[in-house]
């Protein structure tokens, strides 16, 4: 897994190009839309920043999934998804408010992010290492006890949280090359380093440590190329313009970050509270399927980055129309994208798979859930471009609401019960969503 999750609060930088334009109805018409659309916003690199990393991903999980099985499995999705909820919990969206002062040379913003990103990085750092060495005295048995497990995923976080803050701000910054780069490079080591850890033994304690190691050499490549650019592009500030002070600074990220978190939490706590509740076997065949339902979300996450930065670069009237096109090319390619990944859960589950038993049943709960996740993204990122703050709130607090259904949805249901919360609540998330993108484009009050 990546350290780079799905986020739509990332920022692209301010690019050449023009928007698609509405065409009229028909096939040949949308079609041209649709490559508009992809050929706007630093698509491409954005692009292959989504799918490299997912495909490491998913190559890794089938080959851990087949040598590991479903209980060590399990635990290397617990500690994975603890860490990358963890960091991402703490991060939020502080590369927003930061990039946007670096653009109009403000460097307050930077320092601000940074101390706050370390005192993050730092506590959860403590945190993970207290709760290791009190598991391990407390525990009496060789296997992997909750307290520890957490523990290490407590100290992942830290590493994400610095992680995101330097590649989101990069990327902010429209240095989309060198933001692919980074995660190419993260994932491509993470691939290697796994693949050696999984031919020489079975532990994945050793599978966690290769994946923090690449996400120390992404930190070590995002923030040597973010300095570069720091030295190498000098913007002045008009004569007069303030610095942000500290509270005006966590006030412009606040917003932002609740619905991050929020979105964090409805798509990675399910995971965690099926270990907790119904062990690490199940939490292995879960994490299977929303591995193989989160692919839905690679083209989304792009779009959602190019909607962003093309309000900086677009008219109005021009971003409304690559908005339209960028909605209809989303659901066109999440159909598809559903229909191959519930066909490869039956081939997988009849060959490499069959000892994860409920696999398809499970995959094809969430995958309608996914769908309206990948509409979520596309529309939380044009809200933030709208400057809806309220809305983006709003939408984070109604996610962490609806997350809380977890804790029933497994103890009544176990797995399959998970998963209709899940799918539920990016039902209900997307509806208000949509409901509030359509009152910001008609000119309505942020609320």
């Amino acid at each position: 897994m990546s350290a780079e999750l799905p986020s739509s609060t990332a920022v692209a930088g301010d690019g050449p190009g023009a928007a698609p334009a509405a065409a009229p109805g028909g096939p040949a018409a949308v079609l041209r839309g649709a490559l508009g659309t992809l050929r706007t916003g630093g698509f491409p690199d954005l692009f292959i920043a989504q799918v490299v990393p997912l495909g490491v991903t998913f190559v890794l999980t089938l080959v851990s999934a087949a040598l590991l099985g479903p209980e060590r499995r399990g635990v290397l999705t617990f500690l994975m998804t603890g860490a990358l909820l963890a960091g991402a919990l703490a991060y939020g969206s502080l590369h927003v408010p930061v990039v946007e002062d670096l653009r109009r040379g403000d460097r307050s913003s930077l320092r601000h992010g940074v101390r706050l990103v370390a005192g993050f990085a730092g506590l959860l750092a403590t945190a993970g290492v207290v709760l290791v060495v009190a598991g391990r005295a407390a525990s009496t048995g060789d296997g992997h006890p909750h307290t520890v497990s957490t523990g290490w995923a407590l100290l992942g976080g830290a590493l994400v949280v610095c992680q995101l803050f330097a590649n989101r701000v990069l990327q902010g910054l429209g240095r989309d090359r060198a933001y692919q780069v980074t995660i190419v490079v993260q994932s491509v080591l993470y691939l290697l380093a796994a693949a050696a850890v999984l031919a020489t033994t079975r532990s994945p304690m050793l599978v966690y440590g290769a994946w923090a190691l690449s996400v120390v050499a992404g930190l070590a490549v995002a923030s040597t190329q973010l300095v570069r650019h720091l030295r190498e592009h000098v913007v002045v500030a008009p004569a007069g313009t303030p610095a942000r002070t500290w509270p005006a600074f966590l006030r412009s990220a606040t917003a932002n970050n609740v619905g991050s978190i929020g979105q964090m939490v409805m798509l990675r706590a399910d995971v965690l509270v099926v270990g907790v509740v119904l062990g690490p076997t199940a939490a292995g065949v879960y994490g299977i399927a929303l591995s193989l339902t989160e692919l839905a979300l690679i083209v989304p996450e792009a779009l959602a980055l190019s909607v962003f930065s093309g309000r900086a670069r677009l008219s109005e009237d021009s971003w409304a129309g690559q908005l339209r096109c960028t909605v209809r090319l989303n659901a066109a390619v999440g159909c598809l994208a559903a229909v191959c990944i519930a066909g490869a859960a039956v081939v997988l589950s009849l060959g490499p798979l069959s000892d994860y038993r409920g696999l398809v049943p499970l995959v094809l709960v969430v995958l309608p859930g996914v769908l309206f996740a990948g509409y979520s993204r596309v529309a939380l990122s044009a809200l933030q471009a709208l400057g809806r703050h309220s809305a983006v709130a709003t939408f984070g607090v109604l996610a962490v609401l609806l997350s809380v259904g977890y804790l029933p949805g497994a103890w009544l249901g176990g797995t399959t019960g998970t998963a209709a919360v899940s799918t539920a609540a990016y039902v209900g998330t997307a509806l208000y969503l949509r409901t509030s993108l359509r009152s910001a484009l008609r000119g309505g009050e942020d609320r």
